[in-house]
């Protein structure tokens, strides 16, 4: 295991660890020595019972590994909540999806908002694959009344028949897996893992016709080859998972937070190490191969991606801007001035300045606002960024 600047796991994590090592080398063994670092991110995120969101650390909020926006503040919840009001009350029994709720905080602070402003939901879905953050949700928000607990179902698959409401999915794009390439003159190499004995390492070869393809089209559509040298990532399969999320909606809004960039400024060239991060104990780092199972990997989204896939659906993108500007349009400073307890206003300001400020959460995270069946009044009062995608 190699040096890192973070306190040691205890003996049952570092055991778990070593048995995710163990199992993901008979898994490169049954591929012929190699594996995709999609398939990698794959098995030791998601394996059932072995990946990091299938088993019982602690990932987000104080101690955890990360923190969500969520955690911040309850103010995010609520300006959420404001945001999703037009298009809810369209409908006589609407709904909300939630794709993975976390902690189910902010679950949490949409359902108790709208229960304050009278607003009725028929369900509020939660699909969640994490049997331990399901969980943790349940725990959460067994605190609100039983008459509003009554309407919260966890999914194992989005509903077929489709809901009539609102999908959110806050941080999750960025955790769905994908493949790691590398530029070397006039050739693109696919980024995988290997076993030198006990030890993992990562090892490139020639990349797949698949992957291949999909750089060519994103060096066409931004205009320019990729360096020599650098190294980037990418979702290949994104329309397929966009795909299944779309049979959840039959008619609504669809609201997706996350950190990343319009595909220009995604690959740009002053970007020559890609946009992968993970973390571990709350730090942010840049090596997925420390103690699998224990750490998070992730990377920034490619909201051109987004647009694209949703756009071939037949959504209509309503809006992409800045967390800040989609906050503040939901008139979440008009709940700080309304509070009456000054020691808790103080809280609630720091609190906003972790979410608005731009070398925080308020530039880095972007929001986009899709429409499917529905009209919708867009909203004036933000920087709108589409003209980027």
């Amino acid at each position: 295991m190699r040096k890192i600047d973070f306190e040691k796991p205890d003996q049952e994590a570092l055991h778990h660890s070593m048995l995710v090592q163990e199992h993901l080398k008979n898994k490169v063994n049954d591929h012929q020595g190699w594996l995709s670092f999609y398939d990698f991110m794959n098995f030791v995120l998601y394996k059932p019972t072995l990946g990091y969101y299938s088993t019982g650390t602690h990932k987000i909020g104080l101690g955890g590994d990360f923190t969500t926006a969520p955690e911040v503040s309850k103010l995010f919840g609520v300006a959420i909540a404001n945001q999703l009001l037009p298009a809810i009350r369209k409908y006589k029994k609407p709904s909300i999806l939630e794709i993975g709720a976390g902690s189910g905080k902010l679950a949490f602070d949409i359902i108790n908002h709208l229960n304050n402003r009278n607003v009725e939901l028929d369900y509020y879905y939660i699909l969640e694959i994490s049997g331990d953050l399901k969980e943790r949700q349940k725990r959460t928000l067994s605190q609100l009344p039983k008459e509003i607990q009554v309407k919260i179902r966890w999914l194992d698959k989005v509903p077929e028949e489709g809901i009539e409401g609102a999908v959110i999915a806050n941080e999750v794009i960025d955790a769905l897996p994908f493949e790691r390439f590398k530029i070397i003159d006039n050739d693109i190499l696919q980024i995988g893992i290997t076993f030198k004995g006990s030890q993992l390492m990562e090892k490139e070869r020639a990349a797949s016709p698949v992957l291949k393809e999909a750089i060519t089209n994103i060096e066409n559509d931004i205009g320019r080859s990729f360096d020599s040298g650098s190294v980037s990532e990418i979702r290949i399969d994104f329309e397929d998972w966009f795909k299944s999320i779309n049979k959840g909606l039959k008619s609504g809004i669809a609201l997706f937070i996350d950190y990343g960039y319009a595909r220009k400024d995604y690959y740009s060239s002053e970007i020559d190490n890609g946009n992968m991060i993970c973390h571990f104990q709350n730090k942010a780092h840049l090596d997925p191969y420390i103690y699998p199972g224990l750490q998070d990997i992730s990377a920034s989204v490619d909201f051109s991606l987004l647009a694209d896939s949703a756009f071939n659906l037949g959504y209509q993108v309503e809006l992409y801007c800045h967390q800040a500007d989609f906050l503040m349009s939901a008139d979440i400073l008009e709940s700080i001035n309304s509070e009456t307890d000054d020691e808790e206003r103080i809280r609630m300001n720091q609190q906003i300045k972790q979410l608005f400020l731009p070398n925080i959460m308020g530039e880095s995270f972007k929001c986009m606002l899709l429409s499917k069946e529905c009209n919708i009044e867009h909203l004036e009062a933000v920087k709108d960024l589409r003209h980027m995608l």
